[in-house]
């Protein structure tokens, strides 16, 4: 397969319909008509969003470059939603060879097969499109919301602080209503530990790796919290999957 990151077809912009349950780029987009923009949102937020900006997905990623951004200047120069599709679906196959340790180091295959179709017909639709997604799609994906109220770790999980990306991003926590798969399922691999052994494991993720996932997760959280902040976090991490 090319690993050409554009090709040179020039497609238009259009509306999407429901189709059969799921939700379909109809074919006046020039996005593939079969790919589920539902199932491409869903798939997008649990595997991609922990790194990436999509305003319309509700993600918030720092890692990787704004989605919105990258594609912006390309469409208002006439490129079509359709090449976009094939230049995220090579993307997501095939991303730059780069050392693990790099900022831009991106795991690839993070989705394969139909979904890798259907995440990258999603991010062609939604890239730099003004307003919100509609209907099914606006109930998919993105960061769920935090009350208030709500403990100061719980906050910080879901939301974040600053230069401290939000765990919730890349974690599945059921208390936090969190389903992201980028890293491990913190419901599993936290059940036992002390608050003193999740600190750890934050502020130095790569002494203890979970089998199965790549060493990725950012490396300065003892710098971009407090020490409260973290306590608060580690605190409410151990609550809650002890």
């Amino acid at each position: 397969m090319s690993q050409t990151p554009f090709r040179t077809r020039l497609l238009s912009i259009a509306a999407c319909g429901v189709l059969a349950g799921g939700v379909s780029a109809c074919e006046h987009d020039n996005i593939d008509p079969g790919a589920d923009l539902l199932a491409g949102k869903k798939a997008f937020a649990q595997k991609c969003g922990s790194c990436h900006v999509l305003e319309r997905a509700g993600t918030q990623g720092a890692t990787g470059p704004s989605l919105d951004a990258a594609f912006d200047r390309a469409l208002r120069d006439g490129m079509g939603r359709g090449t976009i599709q094939g230049v995220v679906h090579d993307q997501i196959l095939y991303p730059a060879n780069v050392p693990q340790e790099s900022e831009a180091y991106m795991p690839p295959k993070l989705v394969t097969g139909k979904l890798a179709r259907d995440v990258a017909a999603y991010v062609a639709f939604a890239a730099a499109r003004p307003g919100e997604d509609k209907g099914k799609l606006a109930a998919a994906g993105g960061t769920p919301p935090v009350p208030a109220d709500a403990p100061p770790g719980l906050k910080l999980f879901v939301a974040g602080k600053d230069d401290a990306q939000a765990c919730g991003n890349c974690h599945t926590l059921g208390a936090a209503r969190t389903q992201a798969t980028t890293g491990p399922d913190l419901d599993a691999v936290l059940k036992g530990k002390s608050a003193k052994e999740i600190e750890k494991a934050i502020v130095d993720p790569s002494a203890e790796l979970t089998p199965g996932f790549s060493d990725i997760m950012p490396k300065d959280y003892g710098e971009a919290l407090t020490d409260a902040e973290l306590q608060e976090l580690a605190d409410y991490l151990a609550e809650q999957t002890g």
